[in-house]
């Protein structure tokens, strides 16, 4: 699998993209794996984080990775307003929405910002995102702890799904690292 830095090389072409969004991409593909098809896996087949389950038109197995990464940025970075969010919450909703699925991440990010939980990301969770720039690691950190709860919970009522727990709540915790170590501007672009 290719590194961060590789993979915001090949998307260097892509001038679409923010800085921040190749950042953010390329983190997740670099933690995303090949192609797997394992039968306890409600995704189904899937190659780079992509699932047969949700892109069912998709051939899964000849999929590239550009290919991911231009799925990941219209289907998840714009639609989750991403690019609205201070940086450092941007990472850690982006990979949320990837993995634990959009309105869960839009609700969650909602329930760590402390404000009304309705699932559309609009200017209040956008002005609440980045009130009190000094708490900003508080509402990270309360961000994870909610991804990991759902993680629990869904091992919990199925127990198939234990075996993923594990690699589930490492990749919460490299969200959070990633996006913990990102400094940015105001306007949520990488400086």
């Amino acid at each position: 699998m290719p590194t961060t830095q590789e993979i915001k090389i090949l998307l260097i072409d892509d001038s679409s993209m923010s800085e921040s969004a190749r950042t953010a991409i390329a983190q997740l593909l670099s933690v995303e794996g090949g192609y797997v098809n394992d039968p306890d896996d409600k995704g189904l087949e899937t190659k780079y984080g992509i699932t047969k389950r949700w892109y069912q038109t998709i051939d899964i197995p000849n999929l590239t990775i550009l290919d991911a990464a231009e799925i990941y940025y219209k289907d998840y970075w714009l639609k989750n307003h991403c690019s609205k969010l201070p940086p450092h919450l941007s990472i850690i909703h982006f990979d949320c929405s990837v993995n634990q699925g959009n309105y869960f991440a839009r609700k969650t990010l909602q329930r760590a910002l402390g404000v009304v939980v309705d699932g559309l990301i609009g200017e209040k969770t956008i002005k609440s995102a980045f009130s009190n720039p000094h708490q900003i690691e508080d509402k990270a950190i309360e961000y994870t702890r909610l991804r990991c709860k759902r993680y629990a919970n869904l091992a919990q009522k199925d127990v198939s799904q234990i075996k993923f727990i594990k690699g589930w709540i490492e990749r919460a915790f490299i969200a959070l690292q990633n996006g913990l170590n990102e400094e940015y501007s105001q306007e949520g672009e990488k400086l």
